[in-house]
């Protein structure tokens, strides 16, 4: 769960922060790492500076993330638990909107990192390159895999069916509101009330106008379009692509036509995602609430919400949903593999390590019995004492991870960019929407068809 560095905003505007599954902002961090070479010092598209990923040559297993939680696993408490190990591990961290840039030209080659932690968004294009090992071979990873979610292992596994990566985390999504407010405008007590209130999308959208309604338009169900389209595109029944067709689900229509309501209505405050403003309302009073999942709490809401602390409940909201993730897994062209096995096997296995890490940080950790274990007692104050990790581990049995294909990211991002934004605003109709996204996917992926 804990990803992403991602704009972490307002107070901490000046330094671009994490959020989901892991996004790496800037500098390698690991181990001594006298066996790499020297850093190259890069830049985003952004102008947003970090080190170039390395490798450190014989002796040295070589990881490459876009999440900081690397490093702290690793470090903190990984070595923590193996001091002893005879070789050094360097950990190259690049920003998410690189790490394909950097990885994909070394990918296959000698020049690979022996292991990759890759992101939901990109996962699969690894999972299905053929240049992963097989995990089952390693009878620590298979035997312990026993224990995962299998919608983790599900993502993991390629379409012949080799498991070729794995996770210590599970991502459920939920929708995290302003209690404070609730029971002022809306007379909404507690989360189980606010749950039959926004059971369905039909609801939620009644809910919105009530709230309008009670405030003079003042204070919004939800800050923009992104609080809508993971919900809805996580819950669809069909991924992107099947059997190389493109496939536009149902739910993606009722998600334009929902969007466009909220937008029409002044209902959302069609804040950019991840913005500025869309950050700076998680401290005011102006933003009923926010579609998340488990990283989203711990990277995004609370260090943009100090203010607000405690003010904030967590319900499933519409639909039960899941986005983001970090799956770990071994290249073909390591040497290292035996030593990469044991990494991955800890970090996604270990019970002791899963339970540690689960009550430290309140990541919704990937195995079964962890998860039955600490959801019992779990409180978080943030929310009021109440217990978020009970109600994330009753969504979890609902996720589907077979709708999760090698072309989400760049496809999700043309839906966006061309259908869902310019036509919930009002500047194209649907159909010009949804023919102008057609053409976009056609144009990215000639071999699809595209009806």
């Amino acid at each position: 769960m804990l990803n992403k560095k991602w704009f972490l905003g307002l107070a901490t505007m000046s330094a671009l922060t994490l959020a989901a599954c892991g996004n790496g902002d800037t500098a390698d961090e690991g181990t001594a790492d006298e066996g790499a070479t020297d850093e190259e010092v890069v830049e985003t598209e952004d102008g947003e500076a970090f080190e170039a990923p390395t490798t450190g040559g014989e002796g040295v297993l070589d990881v490459w993330t876009f999440t900081d939680e690397a490093a702290t696993m690793i470090n903190d408490y990984y070595l923590e638990e193996f001091p002893d190990l005879d070789y050094e591990i360097n950990i190259s961290e690049v920003p998410t909107e690189e790490f394909e840039t950097q990885l994909d030209p070394v990918f296959g080659t000698d020049s690979a990192p022996d292991v990759i932690f890759a992101e939901q968004a990109f996962v699969k294009k690894y999972v299905e390159s053929g240049m992963l090992v097989d995990l089952s071979q390693f009878e620590g990873i298979a035997s312990g895999a026993e224990n995962t979610f299998d919608y983790v292992k599900e993502i993991g596994t390629q379409e012949d069916g080799t498991f070729v990566a794995n996770s210590w985390q599970t991502t459920p999504g939920a929708f995290f509101y302003r209690q404070d407010l609730a029971s002022e405008y809306l007379g909404i007590e507690s989360p189980e009330d606010m749950q039959a209130a926004i059971s369905d999308w039909d609801g939620f959208l009644n809910t919105a106008r009530d709230l309008k309604e009670a405030t003079d338009g003042s204070v919004y169900m939800v800050s923009s379009r992104g609080d809508l389209n993971h919900p809805y595109y996580m819950s669809r029944e069909q991924g992107w692509v099947v059997d190389d067709t493109l496939v536009i689900d149902d739910q993606l229509y009722e998600l334009l036509d929902t969007a466009k309501t909220m937008v029409d209505e002044g209902l959302m405050m069609d804040a950019d995602p991840q913005g500025e403003e869309y950050f700076a309302a998680m401290n005011g009073d102006e933003v009923m609430g926010y579609s998340l999942p488990t990283w989203g709490m711990h990277f995004w809401l609370k260090p943009n919400a100090d203010e607000t602390a405690g003010n904030w409940r967590m319900v499933t909201g519409p639909t039960s949903y899941f986005r983001g993730g970090t799956w770990m897994g071994i290249t073909q062209t390591s040497d290292m593999q035996e030593e990469a096995a044991q990494l991955v096997e800890w970090l996604t296995t270990s019970e002791d390590f899963m339970r540690t890490w689960a009550e430290e940080t309140g990541d919704v950790v990937s195995h079964e019995g962890v998860v039955e274990e600490v959801r019992g007692d779990y409180e978080e104050e943030f929310l009021g004492g109440q217990n978020h990790y009970d109600a994330f581990a009753d969504a979890i049995p609902a996720i589907d991870g077979s709708i999760i294909t090698e072309y989400d990211q760049t496809i999700s991002g043309a839906f966006d960019d061309l259908a869902l934004t310019p036509y919930s605003k009002g500047e194209v109709t649907q159909e010009e929407a949804i023919e102008a996204f057609k053409l976009e996917v056609q144009n990215l992926y000639p071999n699809l068809q595209v009806d």
